[in-house]
């Protein structure tokens, strides 16, 4: 995962736990489930606020019970949970930008943050490679590209055209 994803999407978790305990709970789980719909596994915002619901207990249950690795398996899932929908989105960069500066607001060091990521996301999401696969070649391609594929088939014995048919 690119670091710029992995600091972005630590500091939106550690928002969204740090949200579970206090008034700003709602407004929290609703814009988080607003940032996972982009993923759209969840269907709607409601069951993002059902898995949300669920972390939230998980870590209230942790705190209750002096469970500190408990609740940092949440808050390290939850972050991977994050980062995963941001770069499955990088083509929707300045939705999850607007959401992020909304969702972050009050954090001070999240605005430098939120401007790497979506650098980032806007550059993986608007690169294109273009590959030639000949006769089932292949090669590796970057998260989110598009392979421009022409893929011909010759009867055996059959020069490609262009080619002289000698080996």
């Amino acid at each position: 995962m690119d670091p710029a994803v992995v600091t972005v999407a630590a500091t939106a978790a550690t928002t969204l736990v740090a949200a579970m305990t206090t008034d700003a709970w709602g407004h929290a789980k609703h814009g988080f489930a607003r940032l996972l719909k982009l993923e759209r596994r969840t269907e709607g915002t409601d069951g993002a606020e059902e898995e949300l619901e669920q972390a939230r207990s998980t870590v209230l249950a942790a705190r209750d019970h002096g469970d500190a690795t408990r609740e940092r398996a949440v808050l390290d899932l939850l972050a991977a949970r994050l980062g995963a929908v941001l770069e499955a989105n990088a083509h929707r960069a300045d939705e999850a930008e607007e959401i992020l500066r909304h969702l972050l607001a009050e954090n001070l060091t999240a605005d430098a943050q939120i401007h790497a990521l979506t650098e980032v996301l806007k550059q993986r999401g608007s690169t294109v490679y273009n590959q030639w696969v000949d006769n089932g070649g292949g090669g590796a391609q970057g998260p989110g590209a598009s392979v421009t594929l022409n893929h011909h088939h010759y009867a055996p014995g059959t020069p490609a055209p262009g080619t002289t048919g000698q080996s």
